[in-house]
């Protein structure tokens, strides 16, 4: 269980050592009302991303590209394309992770961590942050064009794996336009979502786990 967990922490990203400048948000009211009517009418979304890797051994960074896709509630698939076919799935409480042909599936209900990250992720995703606990601390800054939500664990098991999270949302529809995603300062990852489709998914079989 630890081995998959590592292996989906690595392969989502190890909070972002670029920040851009941004504003702290004092009044949070607006932000978090907005937020959440938006997450209200997203019943599914389809995107592409690309995926920068900045690992502190090695020289050159590992960029990765594919396909997101999300269905309320609880569905998310993740399908890499380039350099390599690689293929998380989350539906509910299971899990599926597949590898050079290879398949690993696994209980999240069974495991309180494991829990915890369905829910940062779906937080981390879509900007659903309705879930978050109080194992971790959020804080609000924005820019002209975007809000940025930083989250950091205060649970010690939690931060035995992540350090922070950035959250970026385009202020035109409150979606999640980039995540950075840190294990260190020195080794992070970042996301950005492009070509996004809302409420259009009609194919439920990517998020199948057999």
């Amino acid at each position: 269980m630890r081995a998959i967990l590592i292996t989906l922490l690595i392969t989502l990203g190890i909070s972002c050592a670029h920040a851009q400048t941004m504003n702290k948000l004092i009044q949070t009211r607006e932000f978090e009302s907005r937020l959440a009517k938006e997450a209200q009418t997203i019943q599914s979304i389809e995107s592409d991303f690309t995926q920068v890797k900045y690992l502190d051994i090695l020289d050159e960074k590992v960029t990765s590209k594919g396909k997101f896709y999300y269905q309320k509630s609880g569905k998310i698939c993740m399908e890499y394309a380039q350099p390599v076919n690689y293929l998380i799935v989350i539906n509910d409480s299971r899990l599926k992770i597949v590898a050079d042909g290879k398949k690993s599936t696994m209980s999240l209900s069974a495991n309180k961590m494991m829990n915890q990250m369905q829910d940062m992720l779906t937080a981390c995703m879509i900007g659903d942050l309705s879930k978050m606990s109080s194992d971790y601390k959020l804080e609000y800054f924005e820019n002209a064009r975007q809000y940025m939500v930083k989250i950091k664990p205060v649970n010690k098991a939690i931060q035995a794996y992540i350090s922070g999270i950035e959250i970026y949302l385009d202020k035109k529809d409150m979606s999640v336009c980039k995540l950075c995603l840190s294990e260190t300062a020195a080794n992070y990852t970042e996301y950005e979502f492009y070509n996004k489709s809302f409420n259009t998914l009609k194919d439920e079989t990517r998020f199948s786990i057999r």
